[in-house]
């Protein structure tokens, strides 16, 4: 309980030094916050919330295609609410409690434990892959926007994405998985997809990490004017930093690394102090999108409990 304790201490320290180093910035340089051209665009903003609430809905499609190919799927109902409610998880000390809730929820409708620990291993594996592809795409077919990166430099950058798609064949990640849980005196897994499948999963994680870059830079566009072109830039920074927020494990959901990772990247764009004050608000952002649509579908599955009692009380 001791180690338990000083780890979360440790982990909210850090959050707070980041915070801290954040708000030193703003603070010394507030006069290039006074100058920036901040506006607020309610259409642009309604816009955004639609088009960023439309990428979880994709993103839910990959975990369905997961629990598909494995066995373990269930109704459409059934699949938002246990994603939507673990969501709830990542607001807590260490990302655990997100897979478990998963976890917690599928066995209580009968589902094999393991299938299911398979289909959240493949879902942190294809969401983090997409997003490093993304974030290498914009490396690569936006350079201008690094100032200190060259093609020589970037030369790397190939054999990389290569190994990338070798470490998402199955036996590659089951020869991975199965190696931790040996050292974790767990038995090992035996994967039923092929190839293509994670491929094609893949390709719907990017999709959503796609749509969820767009509604970005809408949300950007609301309250800071950018431009048109800057939307990969844009969706490679979201990818990239909300990755580094998910593996980040003493942060809840991400809490401080997300908003480091996203100023650094959007001072390529504007002054630093704006791209803190742009971070901060993307959290609200998205923290109320995540509420919103938890909340509404808790309120459909009151609605349908009730209007089946009624249909009970009617018979």
């Amino acid at each position: 309980m001791r180690r338990f304790s000083y780890k979360h201490i440790i982990g909210w320290i850090a959050i707070a030094a980041i915070f801290g180093f954040l708000g030193r910035m703003v603070w010394k340089d507030w006069s290039q916050v006074k100058d920036a051209s901040f506006t607020f665009d309610v259409f642009l903003l309604f816009m955004s919330t639609l088009i960023f609430a439309f990428s979880y809905f994709v993103q839910i499609w990959a975990w369905y295609l997961i629990t598909l190919k494995l066995g373990v799927a269930l109704s459409a109902p059934d699949t938002l609410k246990s994603w939507f409610y673990s969501q709830l998880g990542k607001y807590l000390p260490g990302k655990v409690w997100l897979l478990l809730s998963r976890f917690y929820f599928y066995g209580s409708k009968g589902k094999s434990k393991k299938s299911v620990s398979i289909a959240l291993y493949f879902e942190m594996a294809t969401m983090i892959g997409a997003a490093c592809l993304i974030f290498l795409a914009v490396l690569i077919f936006h350079k201008e926007k690094w100032s200190y990166c060259s093609w020589r430099q970037l030369g790397w950058l190939l054999p990389l994405v290569l190994l990338g798609f070798a470490s998402l064949h199955p036996r590659v990640l089951q020869k991975i998985s199965n190696w931790a849980l040996v050292r974790f005196k767990r038995e090992p897994l035996s994967f039923s997809f092929s190839y293509a499948d994670i491929l094609w999963i893949l390709f719907v994680c990017i999709i959503s990490w796609m749509v969820g870059g767009v509604g970005f830079y809408f949300f950007v566009d609301s309250v800071y004017p950018v431009t048109p072109d800057h939307i990969p830039f844009l969706t490679g920074a979201l990818a990239i930093s909300s990755t580094l927020g998910l593996i980040a494990l003493f942060a809840p959901s991400g809490l401080g690394v997300r908003e480091g990772a996203l100023v650094y990247l959007l001072s390529f764009l504007m002054a630093t102090p704006v791209a803190v004050i742009i971070s901060v608000l993307t959290r609200i952002w998205m923290t109320l999108i995540e509420i919103g649509l938890i909340g509404v579908v808790y309120l459909i599955g009151r609605l349908q409990k009730r209007e089946k009692r009624k249909e009970y009380g009617e018979a």
